[in-house]
């Protein structure tokens, strides 16, 4: 279940064209910004139901924007993000079941600072994955 929820993920991820890289873990050392970093899930189950399970699937995701005044710059980057954020948004309100990997899908995010090999603004996501499991 966890690979066909994050190879969906994935495959959403790659087609925003404003995404340089997508990466299903972490990595050192990137070329090419923003790259998203999809990092792995926490699972929890609860019982709805003397009949249904409830499984949640939450994954990490972080896009990661460099903002050295010499590239992108802090305004630009700052921006991308935002557009990012939307357009994410948008794709998993449209899609909001993965292509049937999940019954229900949910974004939250949020915008942090992270000091890599330059000083990154980053946009945090959590994808939560919601699937319900009918016992016989």
């Amino acid at each position: 279940m966890r690979n066909n929820i994050l190879n969906a993920i994935y495959n959403k991820l790659s087609s925003i064209e404003d995404l340089k890289e997508v990466y299903k873990y972490n990595k050192g050392h990137f070329t090419k910004y923003p790259v998203a970093i999809i990092l792995g899930s926490e699972n929890e189950k609860v019982r709805e139901s003397v009949k249904t399970i409830k499984k949640i699937y939450k994954f990490k995701l972080q896009i990661l924007q460099e903002i050295n005044e010499n590239t992108r710059g802090q305004e630009d980057g700052e921006n991308l993000l935002i557009n990012l954020s939307e357009i994410i948004d948008d794709m998993f309100d449209h899609d909001d079941t993965l292509g049937g990997a999940c019954d229900d899908v949910q974004v939250a995010s949020s915008f942090t600072w992270e000091d890599r090999e330059l000083l990154m603004r980053v946009l945090e996501m959590e994808i939560i994955c919601i699937k319900l499991k009918q016992l016989t």
